[in-house]
């Protein structure tokens, strides 16, 4: 993560606890799908491809560009390319897609629980990103993106 994201001094408290958040969620996601893997393959089998493509696009077109979540910071420039064409945020629906996949693999409740509370936390961060961008020298072009684009899902704003 920190080869990709822009580099700040220290890392912030959020993002450290993210990141702790986030691995003790894909050990528990590891662990659970150690076990039977038969609820809804037909589905989570896509939804893990279609999260790996999405977050290496994403990752094509931003190396060094943006902040890793939790920073505070708010990237100096509006990316519109690549899976930014059609979401804001591909990086969290790219993650989004691999809790949830987790979830469609075994059928845990548990799973579905991780899913959910790291998506509130993903959630949180776009959020601030957004308003960070509201309220800064770029609030023209962004407003012009968010019309265009949807957070997480194409078309869905």
């Amino acid at each position: 993560m920190t080869r990709h994201f822009r580099r700040v001094a220290v890392p912030t408290p959020a993002l450290i606890a993210t990141a702790i958040l986030g691995v003790g969620c894909a050990v528990w996601q590891l662990t659970l799908l150690a076990g039977p893997c038969n609820y809804l393959p037909g589905v989570a089998i896509p939804c893990y491809v279609a999260s790996g493509s999405l977050f290496w696009w994403a990752v094509s077109v931003t190396k060094g560009r943006l902040a890793a979540c939790g920073q505070g910071c708010v990237s100096a420039q509006v990316v519109t390319e690549g899976p930014y064409r059609y979401v804001r945020h591909p990086f969290y629906s790219a993650y989004n897609l691999a809790w949830i996949a987790g979830w469609l693999t075994t059928g845990s409740w548990e799973l579905l629980a991780t899913a959910v509370v790291m998506a509130t936390v993903y959630e949180s961060y776009a959020r601030e990103e957004e308003c960070g961008f509201m309220e800064g020298p770029l609030e023209g072009a962004y407003s012009e993106y968010r019309r265009r684009t949807g957070r997480y899902l194409p078309g869905i704003r």
